[in-house]
């Protein structure tokens, strides 16, 4: 591994390890507030370089094991921002909880091994990246402390446990076919391997990238950790972990290691898994209850969008970094209005129906998380129609029409699901039970003012960036967009 590492990979990466560091230093001391504080201060610290960086660099770059500049510096950035927001909207949680500044070190954490996976160029820096990922995941489900979350954090890793062992045989394959530990080294050998043993190689990596972003069939962890966990910390394994998986996935099999010819039948494995994505996530949410677990099905059909932008070929480059852009800001903004919801509703218990009567009671973060979830269903004038357009404009440029019209659908039915959580914010029952149950909770809370305190700005925040970035095209169309983001 090259040790000249440049700037743009290593400041943000010390940035958030020393800020984690010191801040449990400062959880010793008995000093939460603070660690909490520090721990925030160095993922958002740890972005404005990053963006710095982004801005004034050089383009994209390969130094020994990284790849530095363009989107290889902004898109980590992003993530350092959504798991900055994640831990400020959980500070009142982080800070008086005996476990928060770990859980919040350890969203850090995650920030800082999605950075190193969505910058890799070599195998062994790949899959130290996936399983301290993984390791964080089955950490912060768990670490929400209830037995449900608990058992959901043993099912996950179990789960977990089966896609490392693919890893490595994936990965021992690559590595024996293309005698290299470098994408760069490997992808030029694995172009003259043999087709069968290189298509093996290519299954298992398909697979455990589709385990990680919980594409279908490899799915099921999805829905129960979203749902169990807490919110903030599902704000961030929502969105910095995808947008690190499918760049990755995007680097790995357009860019470098099975870019070759002989690699044909990705597209059909990759279109494959998409389809079962789209479907079961699409469908799926019509059925829920919950509004995370609605929310952990609409991820398995986001990444469905996501991976037909990769099928699509090189038409499909920018389109998957828009789509899972737009996705991971939604997603992030999503889960933090959740947590807000809960500040305003302490008596919420995460069903749509405990949603009726909060435009009445909390009209701003009801319209913020609107914004949000018409975003993630596509609709025009926000963020999310930008990213979906671009991969139907990709699959019709590559001739996938058919493909194009299957992701039309799953978005138009995904609008029951999204719609589900807008209706009962707006047009709930009218029960007059719940309706006197939920009042007398708003009224027992905290005054107008303070009632969703850090996790209502940030949803705002978040929100009012969905609806500039969905509009800003209209006026200076997407060029400054694919020139900061551009891979």
């Amino acid at each position: 591994m090259d040790l000249m590492l440049p700037a743009a990979v290593w400041v943000p990466a010390a940035l958030v390890a020393g800020a984690v560091a010191l801040g449990l230093v400062a959880d010793g001391f008995g000093r939460r507030p603070a660690a909490v504080g520090i721990i925030a201060l160095g993922l958002l610290g740890a972005a404005a370089a990053g963006f710095y960086y982004a801005i004034t660099g050089e383009a994209g770059v390969a130094v020994g094991s990284f790849a530095s500049g363009a989107g290889f510096t902004s898109l980590p950035s992003v993530g350092y921002v959504l798991a900055g927001f994640a831990v400020v909207a959980g500070y009142r949680r982080y800070a008086t909880w005996d476990r928060g500044p770990a859980m919040a070190g350890l969203v850090a954490l995650g920030a800082l091994f999605a950075h190193a996976l969505l910058a890799s160029l070599d195998i062994v820096v790949l899959f130290v990246s996936l399983a301290g990922l993984a390791i964080v995941g089955y950490s912060l489900v768990a670490g929400a402390g209830t037995r449900e979350a608990e058992e959901s954090a043993i099912r996950y890793f179990v789960q977990g446990a089966v896609a490392t062992g693919l890893t490595v045989y994936g990965f021992a394959l690559v590595l024996g076919l293309g005698g290299s530990t470098s994408y760069l080294e490997a992808g030029a050998a694995l172009g003259g391997a043999a087709a069968r043993p290189a298509l093996v190689a290519l299954g298992l990596v398909l697979s455990v990238f589709a385990f990680k972003l919980g594409a279908f069939p490899f799915h099921a962890w999805v829905p129960d950790a979203y749902d169990r966990a807490d919110a903030p910390s599902v704000a961030f394994l929502a969105s910095a972990p995808k947008i690190a998986g499918v760049v990755a996935l995007l680097v790995i099999v357009r860019g470098t290691l099975f870019e070759s010819g002989v690699f044909a039948p990705a597209s059909q494995l990759l279109s494959a898994l998409a389809i079962g994505s789209l479907l079961f996530g699409s469908f799926g949410m019509l059925r829920q209850t919950r509004v995370a677990r609605l929310l952990g099905y609409s991820a398995i059909a986001q990444i469905g969008y996501a991976l037909l932008a990769i099928a699509a070929g090189d038409a499909g480059v920018r389109a998957a970094s828009i789509l899972v852009l737009t996705y991971a800001i939604g997603a992030a903004g999503a889960f933090i209005a959740l947590e807000a919801v809960q500040r305003v509703r302490p008596a919420w218990d995460g069903s749509l129906e405990g949603l009726a009567g909060l435009s009445r009671h909390a009209p701003l973060l009801s319209g913020a998380l609107a914004a949000i979830m018409l975003s993630l269903t596509g609709i025009p004038l926000l963020a999310g129609f930008w990213g979906k357009l671009y991969v139907f404009i990709a699959l019709v440029d590559s001739g996938m029409v058919w493909l194009a019209i299957g992701a039309g659908v799953a978005a138009v039915v995904s609008f029951g699901g999204y719609g589900s959580v807008i209706k009962a914010m707006y047009f709930g029952p009218d029960n007059d039970v719940t309706a006197e149950a939920m009042q007398e909770a708003d009224t027992e809370t905290s005054p107008e003012g303070e009632r969703g305190g850090s996790p209502l700005a940030v949803t705002v925040v978040l929100a009012l960036i969905i609806i500039s970035l969905g509009a800003a095209p209209l006026v200076l169309g997407l060029g400054p967009v694919f020139s900061l983001f551009s891979l």
